[in-house]
């Protein structure tokens, strides 16, 4: 898949109306303001991807891996280095709980923030692109980058990566949401973006 600007564009605006909402809900788990960047949308090498996030310092990363099936197959993943996730869930669940005692509840917290925020980006794509998903249930996993991108395959391949800070009271982290497409749903995904961009005409 070779999307272009125009195209790169459209996403960015239904990926954007997803991350709205899941700042909403998100927002209301925190008891406190949760703002969304609007998301840097570009397509990335697996390799690109291992770089942003080496550079961030993170040889390794927390990720919210969930399956949706469809017209269009995918695996979205959810990634964090390892202290930024630590320190999203302490943000979500108060102060009053430290790092260090964090462990037992990160896992279940960072499960439910990828969930919610999975699921209203591919609600977004769905009801913009008419295309019926099925989700599975997210689970989280821990490792180096290139492990977690499929098995550090196909490192030059590209796949979808969606850039998004989180900040909860001027406290700031980035997250990666990256979307992994065989290439019939890559083909599927292109022929619904250009006809949503020609309904916009």
């Amino acid at each position: 898949m070779k999307l272009n600007a125009l195209e790169l564009d459209a996403l960015t605006e239904i990926f954007n109306h997803g991350v709205g909402q899941a700042a909403l809900a998100l927002s209301e788990l925190a008891g406190e303001q949760v703002h969304l960047s609007v998301p840097k949308v570009e397509e990335l090498s697996k390799r690109d991807i291992t770089d942003k996030l080496d550079a961030q310092g993170a040889n390794r990363i927390c990720a919210v891996r969930q399956g949706f099936t469809g017209a269009v197959n995918t695996e979205a993943l959810l990634m964090f280095p390892v202290d930024q996730s630590l320190r999203l869930v302490q943000m979500m669940v108060g102060d009053d709980f430290p790092l260090a005692q964090l462990s037992e509840m990160e896992q279940e917290s960072l499960a439910e923030i990828g969930n919610i925020l999975l699921n209203s980006v591919v609600s977004s794509v769905a009801d913009m692109l008419h295309i019926e998903f099925e989700g599975s249930l997210p689970h989280v996993e821990l490792g180096q980058v290139a492990d977690v991108l499929h098995g550090g395959s196909g490192q030059d391949d590209l796949i979808l990566s969606l850039q998004i800070n989180f900040e909860i009271a001027t406290r700031q982290i980035q997250g990666y949401l990256v979307f992994l497409l065989d290439v019939a749903s890559s083909d599927m995904l292109e022929r619904k973006i250009a006809a949503f961009i020609e309904s916009l005409s």
